[in-house]
């Protein structure tokens, strides 16, 4: 067995653990606050992008034909999850939106649908053009980081009294979100180069890459953490605590 295999294995783990520890807690507490439930799933579906380097390090040959359908199913899986910690973050930080803000949004979300559906219909679960990473990459994973990782900031520098813990996960969401931005221009830096049937090969010998991905599992699972424990203890500190 590779011994490289540890650390993403440890990363997977950490995502199961906390998905589900958040879930549980938000059962605990009558179901709510929402953003438990929101980033409970938003983690489960974050972490699969863990499978093909567990893997690939535990010796599993992965064929072109199986790595095309999990690349073209994991990129509306992971969307989604990104937008899910976006509504997370807007609930735990109270950030307002208007109602065209809102609309906006819903309208992205629906072209995002269209757009992954059309892409995994229309192809038959195969990566055949470059749309899927150019469109996918900046007209719906970049956008949606930067959006939390402004409202964070926006956060962090709002007048008031903040706790290390709500810093430090402030940070680990951030964190993974401008590690995200990267890993998106590593793809595009690496696969637009080749023509599709060879972006398996590619990617595979990115190991930057997945390394990334797994730094990014310990920064956001660390994050949720930290911000749950700030909620729960905001509710019982003083008023202006937060």
């Amino acid at each position: 067995m590779n011994p490289l295999i540890f650390f993403p294995l440890l990363a997977f783990l950490l995502g199961v653990f906390v998905s589900i520890f958040l879930f549980i807690d938000w059962l605990r507490h009558g179901r709510r606050p929402w953003f438990l439930l929101l980033w409970a799933v938003a983690l489960f579906l974050f972490y699969w992008f863990q499978v093909p380097v567990v893997l690939t390090n535990l010796g599993v040959v992965i064929v072109v034909a199986n790595f095309n359908l999990f690349f073209a199913l994991t990129f509306p899986i992971t969307f989604l999850s990104l937008i899910l910690i976006f509504l997370g973050v807007l609930e735990i930080t109270k950030t307002p939106i208007g109602k065209w803000v809102k609309g906006a949004l819903v309208l992205w979300l629906l072209s995002s649908i269209i757009f992954f559906v059309w892409q995994f219909v229309a192809n038959e679960g195969i990566i055949k053009t470059y749309s899927l990473p150019l469109v996918g990459n900046l007209v719906f994973y970049l956008p949606i980081r930067i959006l939390i990782i402004g409202t964070l900031l926006r956060w962090l520098l709002k007048t008031g009294t903040k706790t290390i813990l709500g810093y430090l996960g402030a940070i680990g969401v951030i964190g993974e979100s401008v590690l995200g931005i990267v890993r998106n221009v590593l793809i595009l830096k690496s696969v637009l180069f080749y023509p599709p049937e060879f972006w398996y090969v590619v990617l595979s010998g990115l190991k930057i890459f997945f390394m990334l991905q797994t730094f990014s599992i310990f920064l956001i699972s660390f994050g949720f953490l930290f911000l749950h424990r700030m909620y729960y203890r905001s509710r019982t500190a003083p008023e202006g605590k937060s």
